[in-house]
């Protein structure tokens, strides 16, 4: 069998390799350079919501919006960033044309329920006038709505890791409940199968897409069920639409969560796929487990140490 370290010396110039590959074959496409021409044109962020202020710092810190347009004559792509480094400004300089501009998109869309939109679909660059590109939060009810929805409640604020709840559309949820009915009933949950009955000791995943929770489910007796009834052992969130304990959120940095003195669930029990853990070539996951209950959280640190991707807790077994 292999040791990590004759297997980080044999993977390591694949990926490399790869990488290069990757980015050489990125650098033949038709991209534009944003200085190549004299027709001055702005893209801003306007109509920026307050709540955006009021992010989780980490999330924050990583949000920025990217657009591109492309000239529909030579079909060139223009990429353009807007993010706390440019004040979400940027001006940049074309050759003179018509250019499409796409839909604009959020970095953090699925930690701040923002969808952005644009308020032209072409510009038209000329040497003579200056043009203007504005893009803006779509949705601005529906991301007030969210970012109010995940702030956590003093409950979970002071909850310790392994109690068991999580707040979900304002709402504390306790995980160990004989079933999953007051969990089920925040979630659109559709299950297929007729008749909605679940094998003797059989296991189940149902999943609500849009809100980014999938929950496993067991039938803990010994004749087919409903699944209504059947026992939550699993919640695997994607989507920061849930707050777990000690107001833990996805798009917190790794930091906040699994540093080991100053962390909000402290030293991890267990890494998996840490590998390369840093480099971007692959996610890392911080393993805790209670040894009291026998309850497991996994927490997906990212690809690139930059925020929490996901949260999978995970209830004793049954067996």
């Amino acid at each position: 069998m292999l040791t990590f370290k004759q297997m980080h010396k044999r993977l390591l110039p694949l990926l490399m390799g790869s990488l290069f590959l990757s980015l050489a074959l990125a650098g033949c496409g038709k991209t534009g350079k944003l200085d190549e021409g004299d027709c001055k044109c702005t893209v801003s962020f306007v109509d920026i919501p307050k709540e955006l202020s009021m992010l989780e710092e980490n999330v924050q810190k990583n949000f920025s919006i990217s657009l591109t347009l492309k000239n529909i004559i030579n079909e060139k792509l223009y990429h353009i960033t807007l993010n706390h480094d440019n004040s979400f400004q940027q001006e940049i300089s074309l050759n003179p044309g018509v250019y499409e501009v796409y839909k604009p998109y959020a970095s953090q869309s699925g930690n701040t329920g923002i969808t952005m939109a644009a308020d032209v679909e072409s510009v038209e660059l000329t040497a003579d006038k200056p043009s203007e590109i504005h893009v803006f939060v779509e949705n601005t009810d529906e991301f007030t709505k969210h970012w109010m929805s995940v702030q956590p409640m003093p409950e979970m604020i002071l909850a310790e890791k392994f109690d068991g709840q999580i707040q979900i559309n304002r709402k504390i949820v306790d995980l160990r409940a004989d079933n999953a009915s007051d969990l089920i009933a925040q979630l659109n949950i559709t299950f297929e199968s007729q008749p909605n009955q679940v094998p003797a000791y059989g296991k189940i995943e149902v999943s609500d897409g849009q809100m980014g929770v999938r929950l496993t489910l067991q039938n803990q007796s010994d004749a087919p069920a409903d699944w209504h009834s059947c026992k939550l052992i699993g919640i695997y969130v994607f989507k920061n639409n849930v707050v777990f304990p000690k107001g833990v959120t996805l798009g917190m940095s790794p930091d906040t969560v699994c540093h080991n003195s100053d962390g909000l669930y402290g030293e991890p029990d267990a890494f998996t796929r840490s590998l390369l853990y840093g480099w971007g070539f692959d996610n890392t996951h911080a393993i805790y487990k209670d040894a009291a209950t026998g309850d497991k959280i996994t927490v997906n640190l990212g690809s690139d140490n930059s925020s929490i991707q996901s949260i999978r807790y995970e209830l004793a077994q049954f067996e």
